[in-house]
C-alpha cells in the first residue's frame, strides 16, 4: 500500500486533549481532502479509541504520549492510534449484544461495537511495548 499522504499528532493521556485531537483530524481531512463522512465516522472511532486509552490504560498519574497518524492511500483512508498502556486488543472483545428493552439497557460499554461498526477494516498488533490500532475506512 503506497501512503500518499501523512497527517500525524501527539496528545497527552488527558480527556481534554479530546478535542484537540478531534480538531486535527477534521484539519487534516479537509487539507487531505476527505469526505465528510469519512470524517465523520474516523472521529467517532478516535474518540471511543482513545477516550478508552485514556480512562483504561495506565495505572499512574505520569504523562503518556498517543500519537495518532492519518494516511490517505489510493485504498483509502487510515488512522493509526498508538499507546504506551496496558496490553489490549479490543478486537478481542466479544459482539456486543443489544439489550432487548430500554430496562436491561446499561451505560457504556458500546465503544468497540462502534469502531467495529464505523470502520471497514480494522487490524491490532503489540509491537515494542506499544499498542497499535490500525482503523480504515
Amino acid at each position: 500500500m503506497d501512503t500518499m499522504l501523512v497527517e500525524q499528532i501527539v496528545i497527552a493521556n488527558q480527556l481534554g486533549e479530546l478535542r484537540r485531537m478531534t480538531e486535527w483530524l477534521h484539519d487534516s481531512g479537509n487539507v487531505m481532502c476527505i469526505a465528510n463522512d469519512i470524517l465523520f465516522k474516523l472521529d467517532l472511532c478516535a474518540n471511543e479509541a482513545v477516550a478508552n486509552i485514556i480512562t483504561h490504560a495506565y495505572d499512574d498519574k505520569k504523562h503518556h504520549d498517543i500519537i495518532l497518524e492519518m494516511h490517505k492511500t489510493a485504498e483509502g483512508t487510515n488512522l493509526v492510534i498508538r499507546d504506551d498502556g496496558f496490553p489490549f486488543n479490543p478486537l478481542k472483545m466479544p459482539e456486543h449484544e443489544l439489550p432487548q428493552g430500554l430496562a436491561e439497557a446499561q451505560i457504556g460499554g458500546l465503544g468497540v461495537h462502534l469502531i467495529r461498526r464505523m470502520a471497514s477494516r480494522c487490524h491490532y498488533r503489540r509491537e515494542n511495548g506499544f499498542n497499535i490500532l490500525s482503523l480504515g475506512v
